[in-house]
This record gives C-alpha cells, structure tokens and sequence, in this order.
C-alpha cells in the first residue's frame, strides 16, 4: 500500500505539470520528469514478490511492458539529456512546446500501469473446475489447418511484399486476413500442446527437448513462414512467435529466469531486431543473404547517436504521441472512445461493418490512431502508413483521462495474467489465451494499441474451445 501511495503522490506532481509544462524543451523539467520515472521503476523492482512462483521470475509480462514502454517512450528524451540529440529534430519532437506535457502524459501512464498492477490482488485459484478441459485433447486437424493456411497465404500475398519489399507495397487485403487467423491457429496449437503436456506431467530439461517434443509439422509450419518474414522484411511475427512459443515452454517447464537471462534475452533479441532493421533499409534489389551481410559491416543507419542504438529505431515512436498531442484537441476534438469501440468491434469477424452504421464519417483517418496520426504526417493522400503508440490510442479518445484509466486497467490485467501463467495450475482456455498473447506482444504493445490484442486473445481462444467441444467431442 505504501508503494501505490507514494506512486499516487508522484502521479499528482506529474499531472500538474501536463497542466503547466513549459511552453520550450526545458533540460531541468525533462530531467526531473525522467527521475520520477526511474523512481518509480526503482521502486516497483525492488518490492517484494508475494507470490511464490513468481519470485525471481524475471520474464513476465510487466518486465516486458515496462521495457518496451520506456524504450518508446524515454529513449529520446534520455539521449536530448546526454547531448545526443538537439532539440532541432522536428521529426521526432514533432513542436517543442509541447515536448514536455507529453512527456508528462508518458509518465502518468506509467505510473498509472503501476499502481493497477499493485491494485490486483489474487482471489481465487486458477485451477479449471471443468473436468473437459483437463484432458489432452489432438491438435492433428488445426496443424491440418494452419498448413492450408500458410498455403494460402503464399498464394494471395503480393511477390513483391515477400521479396523485401516491407513498408514499400502492401501485402494484400485476403492475405492479410489468412496470415491474422494462421497466427491463432498456430497459438492455439502451441497453448493445447502446452496444456497437454501439462496434464501428462511431461518434464523437460531444457528448451530445445521441449521444442522436440512439438508438433513437427507446426514446427516446420513456423519456421517456413519466419523465413518469408525474415526476407520481407518484417519483424513483429518474429517476436511474436517466439515469445508465445518460448512462454508456453516456461508455463509447463516453471523454469525461473533471472535478471541475468532476462537482460541478455532482451540484448540479443534488441541487436538481432536492429540488424534486420538495416537490412530493411538496404537496396531490395540484393539478395537476403547480400543485405544481410553488409548490414553486419554498417553502422547505425539513424542520423544521432543515441544510449542503446539496438532499441532506437523502437524508441522513434515517441513521435506518435508528440503528433497526438500536438495535434488533440487543439486542432481536432477528441474521438470520446470511437476508436476502442472500433477495436472492439474489431474481435468479432467483419465486425468493422458495423462502423458504418455508426458513424458518418468513415474516411481514412477515422479507421484507428494510428490512420489518424498518418493524416496528420502526410494528408489524405498517404504513400506510407504511420504507427501509434499505447498512450496515443487512450488519449485520442478522452485525452489524459484516457491515457489514465487506459494504463490503469492495463497494469491490472498484466499482473493478473502473470499470476495466472506462472500459477503451476492449468488454468481456463481464455485465460491460458490471454496470458501468451499479451506475452508475445508486451514489447511491441507501447507500439501499438492495448485492444487490438484482444482480437488475438478472443480468435485464439475461439478456435481452443471449437477444437475440443466438436472437433474432438468425446
């Protein structure tokens, strides 16, 4: 309690300076909003873990949130203290009036993220009541199935999009759509195969006899569509997959990283992220194996120097929130939650129909935060798209409110589905759902939006509950 009273007070003394920010990039505000950020983290780090099976548990889900978050959201202004970057960087800082009210609005969600987390407290065992799902159930006819759709997906996407042309052409509208239900089915797969070793109470050694143990042919599945990934360019599914498939191994195996692993895990990940990053960069018309191999020999690609080169490129999302703010409600009114609503919606197939009914105005700029931050940049005719940032999604809708109780309810999810992976109970199909999704995604999520992953959750957890109830009907 002394640890959310403490974080209440610095949240107070942070939203007054929303309130009455400098209208300049003032060195000594940055700086102090920055220490309360570290105070606050210092502080959630060194609090001690109450639940047994989460103690010296370091990758979880707040672990990753919180360094996805502060990459996004503070690298920047870090590296304007260091003198790494001044503050003649429109392209960032976007208009330095208002640098340091978004600032205030970043540190406000985070110590909002912590307080909802500390304010979850454990009611009940995760052990399902449900005789039918404590059985191993096959996972022949989705493997069936995913490898369909990964044939599908290689039919409709556009060539070029598959060699290397990421962020240049579009992937294609079918195969966009067959790509999002492959990524569930594969997730369901890897969580019924995890729930299944689980209920045989199949111990493992290590990571790779656990990945022996698994599904051969969704084994391949993953590796040959990583692949496609890795030569267009892209990077997410990588993490993605990786995660969910890393996670559901910790969630049988109960093995404990520690701080050691953790930070190393995320160092290697970061320098193999930045790698492909400049072979993005690269001329498309190399080989893969060309660019990548030049990209060893390059320097960082980015114009400034900056404290962890390997994260920077995830850091330049900042300016997402600076166009939000910059741009909410000055020149355009807030959207009074249209697009959570839209996210919402979003879960239920074709359920974006339903927003045209809704709303009169459906041009492109109202279709999420992150159409509407890419009108802002580069007007109606757009060539490239833009991407958001958790902090901008809540507040397009209600502004600092948004962005309060956004993060509040985010933290509080976040401890609840760490508690719940790591419980050593075979918990219910959504819950199991909930927990990897949000993992695979929780670096990325400062990137993107809060509900956009629940279409994940809800997709994955649909196809969990049609596999045993019909397709394995007992």
């Amino acid at each position: 309690m002394a640890r959310i009273i403490l974080f209440i007070l610095l949240l107070l003394f942070t939203i007054g300076y929303y309130f009455y920010s400098p209208s300049y990039m003032d060195t000594s505000s940055i700086g102090l909003l920055l220490s309360i950020a570290a105070l606050a983290i210092i502080v959630f780090f060194t609090k001690k873990e109450k639940e047994i099976n989460l103690k010296k548990q370091y990758l979880k889900h707040s672990t990753l949130v919180i360094f996805g978050f502060v990459v996004v959201h503070f690298q920047y202004h870090i590296d304007f203290l260091l003198g790494y970057i001044n503050n003649f960087y429109p392209y960032i800082w976007v208009q330095n009036d208002i640098v340091v009210k978004a600032l205030a609005v970043s540190v406000s969600g985070l110590l909002c993220f912590l307080i909802g987390y500390l304010w979850y407290k454990k009611k009940k065992s995760f052990q399902n009541s449900k005789q039918e799902n404590n059985k191993v159930i096959s996972i022949k006819l989705l493997s069936y199935l995913a490898a369909v759709l990964l044939a599908a997906y290689f039919y409709y996407a556009n060539p070029l999009y598959l060699m290397g042309f990421y962020g240049a052409e579009d992937i294609g509208a079918e195969a966009a759509y067959i790509i999002l239900v492959f990524k569930t089915v594969v997730f369901a797969v890897l969580i019924q195969t995890a729930r299944n070793f689980k209920i045989k109470e199949i111990k493992f050694t290590n990571f790779l006899s656990y990945a022996k143990s698994n599904s051969l042919l969704i084994n391949i599945l993953i590796g040959v569509y990583l692949t496609s990934v890795l030569i267009s360019g892209d990077r997410g599914p990588i993490i993605f997959f990786g995660i969910a498939y890393f996670g559901n191994y910790l969630f049988v195996s109960n093995k404990k990283l520690n701080i050691y692993k953790t930070v190393g895990i995320l160092v290697l990940g970061a320098a193999f992220i930045t790698i492909l990053g400049k072979v993005r960069s690269l001329d498309r018309n190399l080989s893969f194996s060309e660019r990548f191999s030049t990209s060893l020999q390059m320097d960082s690609r980015f114009e400034t120097k900056s404290i962890l080169p390997q994260t920077q490129e995830l850091a330049t999302s900042i300016r997402a929130l600076h166009h939000t703010v910059n741009h909410i409600p000055n020149q355009h009114d807030y959207l009074y939650g249209r697009f959570q609503l839209q996210q919402a919606l979003s879960i239920i197939p074709f359920g974006n129909s339903f927003v045209q009914l809704i709303f009169e105005d459906n041009s492109y700029k109202y279709r999420s935060s992150a159409h509407f931050i890419t009108w802002i940049i580069l007007g109606d005719n757009p060539y490239m798209g833009h991407g958001s940032s958790v902090t901008s999604d809540f507040y397009f809708d209600f502004g600092l409110l948004g962005v309060l109780v956004g993060m509040f309810i985010f933290g509080y999810v976040m401890r609840y589905a760490e508690v719940a992976m790591y419980s050593q109970q075979l918990p219910s199909l959504f819950t199991h759902a909930f927990f990897i999704v949000f993992l695979s995604s929780a670096i990325y999520i400062s990137r993107s939006t809060f509900l956009i992953e629940m279409k994940a959750v809800v997709w994955t957890f649909f196809i969990l509950f049609i596999n045993q109830k019909f397709i394995n009907k007992q």
